[in-house]
């Protein structure tokens, strides 16, 4: 089995010698099967271990055999301990999402604090064929059915070439002690029910069970590097990129056939879901525009000509403070400050990227902050008031360049629209002696 190991790494390529891997050992037969396979092969590990308290004592006693571990093989043991029920609770998850979530953002966390090269996790070619049933019975599409990636960004799966026997058949062979876990005897659980009930039935079925379904597995995994290839080789064709929006054509959207299937292929990746993409397929087919739609980390604008995706933006309610002398500031915009006195060389620029404003009319400190529904402004140039909502239509502005707009505000009024108008009360006139210069970088 070491041979095995030592060939499926070098053949995907998942790991160098000059490496330093973090290994996560529960304390299970394959992580610790894992361990010993990478300690005989040369290879220089830590091993991190994660605490979730929901075994009792067990869980105290699987840290204890992590540890020692530890001192058999010679390697560093890092150890997590989490309360697993009350962040499940507090991010309304299950029991097993809260610690997938809470393990996989350590690992990263670790590997990034003590340099290590990637992350190996113990799982085998059974973890795979179960994780292969519960995404089938989920009505997971082709990413979901090809199974667990071997590589993915810094996380390896070396393990992925043998099975729960050729593991515990390699422990028993080398005296490998290591701990069993209960919670795997429990038919709660989806995947413990499928490696109890369904896996014995498929093999009495068949004599090529489980070889057969991981062959399909790897040919789902091949036609799913072919469709991402050809994916992004149309997204690339019909896209544009503009600062952080990407703008995709309605035009060419139109000439996809069939719409909602490429829609879903196409948006995916922003994090939309089916039936988001089947809405948004629809109104484009319908002529409709003026839509938007939001995943967990975009959202999405049926524009006039095209749809519009960005990030979701951050801290939109928050507030800056800008004090008196303040020179620059890079967030949540770029700007620049600078006090001008009036004198003869002084000339009034017009520039919508450049604000000049009656300092002595200001009142310190100014405030930046979103544009919110109910905001007013003198425009340059009126004489009355006017919503920001109807500035913006009068403009010809999309829901996307509306929410990317920043106000700068003097206690409550309305300074500068940043990147487009000032205030007609802040103007400069033949009273203004200092001016307060604000430039959009």
């Amino acid at each position: 089995m070491i041979t095995r190991f030592q060939e499926y790494i070098t053949k995907q390529n998942l790991c160098k010698k000059t490496d330093r891997i973090l290994l996560t050992v529960s304390g299970g037969a394959d992580s610790v099967v894992m361990l010993d396979l990478f300690h005989n092969t040369g290879y220089n590990t830590a091993i991190a271990h994660c605490n979730f308290h929901l075994r009792g004592t067990e869980s105290d006693k699987d840290e204890q055999f992590v540890r020692e571990l530890g001192k058999k093989y010679g390697v560093d043991v890092f150890v997590k301990h989490f309360d697993t029920k009350e962040y499940a609770a507090l991010n309304n998850v299950s029991i097993q999402v809260a610690a997938r979530d809470l393990r996989y953002a350590w690992f990263e966390e670790l590997r990034q604090k003590k340099g290590f090269d990637v992350i190996a996790i113990g799982h085998h070619t059974d973890d795979q064929i179960e994780t292969f049933f519960i995404n089938l019975f989920r009505g997971s599409g082709l990413a979901g059915l090809k199974g667990m990636p071997i590589k993915r960004d810094h996380i390896i799966r070396p393990l992925l070439f043998a099975g729960r026997e050729d593991i515990e058949v390699y422990a028993k062979k080398h005296n490998i002690s290591f701990r069993d876990d209960s919670s795997n005897k429990e038919e709660k659980y989806l995947r413990n029910k499928i490696r109890h009930r369904l896996a014995p039935v498929l093999s009495d079925l068949t004599d090529n069970y489980p070889d057969a379904v991981i062959d399909s597995l790897n040919n789902l995994r091949e036609a799913d590097t072919l469709l991402q290839l050809l994916l992004h080789e149309k997204f690339d064709g019909i896209t544009r990129q503009k600062d952080d929006t990407l703008a995709l054509s309605k035009a060419e959207f139109r000439k996809l056939q069939p719409p909602d299937v490429w829609s879903y292929y196409l948006l995916r990746r922003f994090g939309f879901n089916r039936s988001t993409s089947d809405n948004v397929a629809d109104a484009v087919v319908r002529g409709q525009s003026g839509k938007l739609f939001y995943s967990e980390t975009h959202q999405l604008l049926v524009d006039r000509d095209e749809l519009l995706i960005k990030p979701l933006q951050k801290n939109d309610k928050a507030e800056y403070r800008i004090d008196d002398g303040q020179q620059e500031i890079t967030e949540p915009v770029h700007l620049i400050f600078q006090t001008v006195t009036v004198d003869d060389d002084f000339s009034i620029n017009a520039a919508s990227s450049l604000a000049q404003l009656d300092k002595d009319r200001l009142v310190f400190p100014l405030k930046l902050r979103k544009w919110q529904s109910g905001d007013k402004i003198k425009p340059l140039g009126m004489s009355g008031s006017k919503l920001l909502s109807d500035y913006f239509i009068d403009n010809k502005m999309s829901l996307f360049a509306k929410s990317d707009i920043w106000l700068l505000l003097s206690e409550k009024d309305i300074v500068w629209i940043i990147g487009h108008s000032i205030s007609d009360d802040y103007k400069i006139t033949s009273k203004t002696r200092e001016v307060l210069a604000v430039r959009l970088m």
